[in-house]
């Protein structure tokens, strides 16, 4: 952002905007702060004409005092200042690995990163319309052509030290073999009429593609806004956990904001998580099937456990405890009920059932709610505390909520009842369960002002260790509980996306925010 001194006759210590400049800016429309980029700015009368990021073409008129400048938080850091941050070590067990050169507490920024490469269609358009022609053809095996596009937009638009950091990333197979498709791709590449995007790529040996194509697979992440790919030098060198020590989100220009979920101790590990929050709540073995597209075995503390909790089935003895298998015997654990063992033949009878409940819960078609409803409903006569149970609550959640908000309410309930029992960290699911759950309630019992207070609280809170008090998603639920706050009737609290004076409410992206 550029700031210069204020004109003649202003305070020394005022800064003025310039057209360009990345602000916070407040919206008159519900007086919150919102992302956008000064256009004009109008010494006289000390306003700026801003646009917004969202497009929206109301109050775009601010006053210099409703400006402010974006947080450190969401700007890249230099490279030097993320060197002294964290540490690339190698493990015994996982190879290379980031620690923590100093503690964090949670919700803190750990490192913000600027991407090495964003890998976008309109980066080298041609060469993204011969790929696809070729995918259109005869399909890539990889399913898609964002790696290999990746990998050539690299050499033709990266200086060759940084094309020798992303060959130095992680790969499964460093000696790999260049594959067919890698061939096919060259061998069109020498007759294509790419202008000026081919004479880098035309003499690009094939196992060097090949190396290029792999480290983008298995390090990139996809573009948040277009279909395109994002790689990141620091970000890359964190391992997988299922339990993971750090989250993320975006900041300015795709920088990559890391902040610590947890408490770390200085020299602890840095770690995400390579699947969805969604897949976080699935089985030990659902996850480490999913992590086989990066081909290594998760050994995280979740994955070690040699009880599965996620798994609950109704001991058939009593019908009131919960048994859970023990991994990997394929036994079941003692009901702490009743204290009875399921025989041999009922846990080989329990776990077939489960694994075609399993089949029958992935094929549910979300539209279909009543079939949706009938196999709810026969599972729970076998399992209680089970992720397909989970899985069923969110899709009759998404289904009753506009139908019979009481019904999706008891849904969005037991859906947070079992991500604290199986995972109890903070994830936007989880935030978002309950900042759903306070706009329903809002609705059905308006007189609850302090059930609303703890929803919404309990999802700013989460959100604000998951991406920051300026956010966007962290002003929202933090907006309705200050109104539910400073309302005598909770009723009036507008938890909808309408404002209450006609105003279309716009995502909130609060500045600054104290509790």
């Amino acid at each position: 952002m550029t700031k210069e001194r204020g004109a003649k006759g202003e305070d020394d210590d005022e800064l003025r905007w310039k057209i360009g400049d990345r602000v916070y800016a407040l919206w008159a429309g519900n007086n919150c702060y919102y992302v956008s980029t000064i256009a004009e700015v109008n010494e006289t009368d000390r306003t700026v004409v801003v646009t917004w990021d969202d497009a929206d073409t109301s109050h775009r008129k601010v006053s210099f005092d409703q400006v402010m400048r974006p947080s450190d938080e969401t700007t890249a850091w230099s490279r030097s200042r993320i060197e002294k941050r964290a540490t690339v070590r190698s493990t015994k067990q996982k190879g290379r690995c980031l620690f923590i050169n100093e503690a964090c507490e949670p919700g803190q920024v750990v490192f913000a990163e600027r991407p090495l490469l964003v890998a976008l269609p309109a980066v080298a358009p041609k060469l993204w319309e011969c790929l696809q022609k070729l995918h259109e053809a005869q399909p890539l095996n990889l399913g898609t052509i964002t790696f290999h596009f990746a990998a050539l937009v690299s050499v033709l638009t990266l200086e060759t030290g940084d094309i020798d950091i992303i060959r130095d990333k992680y790969v499964p197979e460093p000696d790999e073999e260049p594959n067919e498709d890698v061939l096919r791709i060259l061998k069109v590449l020498q007759e294509a009429d790419l202008d000026g995007e081919s004479n880098r790529i035309r003499n690009l040996e094939a196992k060097n593609f090949q190396r290029l194509v792999s480290a983008w697979r298995y390090n990139s992440f996809g573009h948040h806004k277009e279909d395109g790919l994002v790689l990141y030098n620091r970000i890359s060198m964190c391992a997988h956990s299922c339990d993971p020590t750090c989250c993320w989100s975006y900041g300015d220009e795709d920088a990559f904001v890391l902040r610590s979920r947890m408490a770390l101790e200085k020299g602890g590990e840095l770690t995400i998580s390579y699947l969805q929050d969604e897949d976080l709540l699935k089985s030990t073995g659902v996850r480490q099937q999913k992590l086989q597209n990066w081909k290594f075995t998760c050994m995280c503390p979740r994955c070690s456990l040699k009880v599965d909790v996620g798994r609950g089935i109704r001991c058939q003895r009593c019908k009131v405890g919960v048994l859970y298998p023990e991994v990997p015997t394929r036994g079941f654990e003692t009901c702490k009920v009743c204290g009875s063992s399921p025989s041999s033949e009922d846990t080989q009878m329990l776990l077939h059932m489960e694994e075609e409940y399993v089949a029958r819960v992935d094929t549910l078609d979300k539209k279909d709610l009543d079939d949706v409803q009938t196999v709810y409903q026969a599972a729970l006569e076998i399992f209680e505390r089970h992720w397909i149970l989970y899985v069923m609550d969110t899709i009759l959640w998404e289904g009753q909520r506009q139908k019979n908000i009481m019904v999706a309410m008891e849904h969005q309930r037991r859906r947070i009842d079992f991500h604290q029992h199986y995972y109890f960290r903070p994830t936007f699911i989880l935030a978002w369960c309950h900042e759903e759950l306070g706009d329903c309630m809002v609705q059905q019992f308006p007189s609850r002002k302090w059930h609303l207070m703890q929803e919404f609280q309990r999802a700013y809170q989460m959100l604000a260790i998951l991406c920051g008090t300026t956010h966007q998603y962290t002003a929202s639920p933090y907006n309705k509980l200050w109104q539910v706050s400073n309302t005598n009737n909770s009723a009036q609290v507008n938890a909808s996306a309408g404002s209450n004076d006609g105003e279309t409410r716009k995502p909130v992206a609060q500045a600054s925010i104290s509790m």
